[in-house]
């Protein structure tokens, strides 16, 4: 499997577009790895996770062919995750030509569906013809996409929706993709261990960075630990590649500064464009 970071920050990007901390700042002046936009991962080719307002860019910043998506998983409704309007142009009506895939299928919980949905009527005189099915997940519920095998699991994120992360396998190689999420319920690790699930990959939100985790992210304080519990049921091993991503400027440290940290408990800090095989 191979996993592309297109985007690793939260909501606001980092640099934040109207902010002057000094997070922010530090980030702008060293440049490169330190600068994240909103966060979208792509598996192989054909498969998206999550739809931000930064897809455009991701697209041309990785030189990618964004019609062979052929299936988009949405975490969560909130709009650094889902940008519905962007999907119009996924339509050969006069906006695609020569698409690799001409049909794309939308996975995403009843939230994701409604604003879906609602864009559609808001912008019907746009043209809105595309080739894209919307299909509603139930937590637990796992569904064949080609050659993956996906799960969504309960993330503990936006109390107004059934917020998902997503287990997914392709036979060969299994992701645990942990964004947004706080510390995983209970449930949710017993049913790891109980259906035997030992990831390859995991990839731990961690927009809180070096400050205080809280109910709806994780940060360094409380990640280390969640996988060392992961290896002892299990659920991980010591070839386990654990990755942190989803970071906020409030999470303190920018990348430059974040990687020796990380590296001090094993685990591997992503960047915009960066790419594991595994």
């Amino acid at each position: 499997m191979k996993l592309m970071y297109l985007g690793t920050a939260a909501a606001e990007g980092w640099p934040a577009m109207y902010c002057n901390c000094d997070s922010c700042k530090r980030a702008k002046k060293a440049g490169g790895k330190n600068i994240r936009t909103r966060s979208q991962a792509l598996i192989n080719q054909d498969l998206l996770i999550d739809y931000p307002a930064d897809t455009y860019l991701h697209v041309i910043q990785n030189q990618l062919d964004l019609s062979a998506v052929r299936y988009c998983l949405i975490t969560h409704s909130h709009l650094d995750h889902f940008v519905p309007s962007e999907l119009f142009f996924h339509n050969e009506y006069a906006f695609a030509h020569d698409m690799t895939e001409k049909k794309m299928d939308l996975y995403g919980n009843r939230a994701v569906e409604a604003i879906y949905q609602n864009c559609l009527k808001v912008y019907k005189n746009e043209n809105p013809h595309t080739n894209i099915t919307m299909h509603v997940l139930q937590a637990y519920e796992t569904i064949r996409l080609g050659q993956y095998e996906v799960t969504p699991l309960p993330a503990k994120h936006a109390e107004q929706e059934d917020a998902f992360v997503y287990l997914i396998r392709d036979g060969k190689s299994t992701l645990l993709y942990l964004h947004d999420t706080g510390l995983p319920g209970e449930e949710m690790i017993r049913w790891l261990a109980a259906n035997h699930i030992q990831a390859d990959l995991i990839s731990y939100d961690c927009t809180m960075g070096i400050t205080d985790s809280c109910s709806v992210h994780m940060g360094l304080d409380e990640i280390p630990g969640l996988h060392r519990r992961f290896v002892t049921l299990g659920i991980a091993s010591e070839k386990t590649i654990a990755v942190i991503n989803h970071f906020s400027h409030n999470g303190q440290l920018i990348y430059d500064e974040l990687v020796p940290v990380a590296e001090k408990e094993g685990i591997v800090t992503a960047w915009d464009g960066m790419t594991v095989e595994f």
